[in-house]
């Protein structure tokens, strides 16, 4: 899809073929239609269930008046990331040939804000939806593959486990009582069992596939990523292809500064915008530490930016976004980590 003229004025159309904007919940689907012209030309309400999904497109196809078989890409869907609830309808879409669009609600919110919407009804927020698709034309979606998704499944129940592994550890430090220790120790070692099996298993996961095996043999190159940093990173990433540039993918990392000035006298200092994949950079933190110490690209960044005088914690954060742009590197290009391609700025 051609991408929208960005220097035209804000009440221009970047695109003439539908648009909708799909509000989910768990229980339903709150869809508005866009024609060709500004006014939303049809609204409806359907379950957000497999029979749903087909009432969906077919409405679409109705409303829309155009042949859905010949060319499903000119429409262009819009739903915002709602907990995993807008998946299934997506990929359903995305499966028929639609274009689909998942985006961030702070990225719908602001514009709801520039619009001066004061209601917050479903009907209203597929309405908006609809509307900034229309004029946003935000990036494809594309679904994880099979293999990819299971992986995201399994290091998400490993992180879960983790955490309450280390919940319990902190809840048996505290405790005085010998008969309720000896039962959350019980347990402990239970969840240690669980940590231990789910380990394996993602090993064996990637081994099995091709794609993941020889990708995870690739991070596994760079200084301070090890079997489960590449595990996580393949998992949370997903395929590199879906980002334009290194800087595409520290942004959907949340890695990415963010600046606060204006005129004379806001200067605040820049900051992680942590507007993304807060999973993706719990999982480069560590790493990035280790590489601060043995990955020499990382290190000489680390070094300039000490000399500098910049703190402990923005160091660790641009350490992190480098991390990332070397793993995105090494995966774009399918070839190991060779430090020149990576000069510590």
């Amino acid at each position: 899809m051609t991408a929208p003229d960005r220097s035209s004025s804000p009440d221009s159309i970047p695109s003439t073929g539908p648009h909708v904007g799909i509000d989910v919940s768990k229980a339903s689907l709150e869809i508005a239609l866009i024609g060709s012209e500004e006014d939303v030309s049809a609204s409806q309400t359907v379950p957000n269930t497999k029979d749903g999904f087909d009432q969906l497109l077919s409405w679409i196809k109705t409303q829309a008046d155009v042949q859905l078989e010949e060319s499903p890409e000119q429409i262009h869907v819009c739903l915002e990331a709602s907990g995993g609830y807008q998946r299934p309808v997506a990929r359903f879409l995305h499966e028929r040939g639609l274009t689909v669009s998942i985006v961030n609600p702070l990225r719908t919110s602001a514009y709801a804000e520039s619009q001066l919407s004061r209601s917050k009804t479903d009907k209203v927020d597929a309405r908006l939806l609809a509307r900034f698709c229309q004029r946003e034309e935000p990036n494809p979606w594309e679904p994880s593959s099979s293999e990819q998704k299971s992986l995201k499944e399994m290091t998400r129940g490993l992180e879960q486990l983790k955490k309450e592994r280390d919940r319990l550890k902190n809840q048996i430090r505290q405790s005085e009582n010998p008969t309720v220790t000896g039962s959350l120790e019980s347990v402990l070692e239970s969840i240690n069992e669980q940590i231990d099996h789910l380990e394996d298993q993602v090993d064996k996961h990637v081994e099995s596939t091709d794609t993941l095996a020889r990708n995870r043999d690739l991070l596994e190159t760079i200084p301070g990523v090890g079997s489960t940093t590449a595990a996580l990173v393949l998992a949370e990433l997903g395929d590199p292809e879906r980002f334009e540039s290194a800087r595409q993918a520290a942004a959907y990392a949340g890695l990415t500064p963010s600046h606060h000035t204006s005129g004379s006298s806001v200067h605040r200092k820049p900051r992680l915008s942590k507007v993304g994949s807060s999973r993706l950079r719990r999982a480069l933190y560590f790493p990035a530490i280790a590489a601060l110490r043995f990955n020499a690209a990382v290190e000489a960044l680390g070094d300039r930016l000490a000399e500098r005088g910049k703190e402990k914690m923005v160091i660790i954060g641009a350490a992190m976004r480098k991390l990332l742009h070397i793993c995105y590197g090494v995966l774009k290009n399918q070839t190991p980590f060779d430090a020149s391609l990576h000069p510590g700025t």
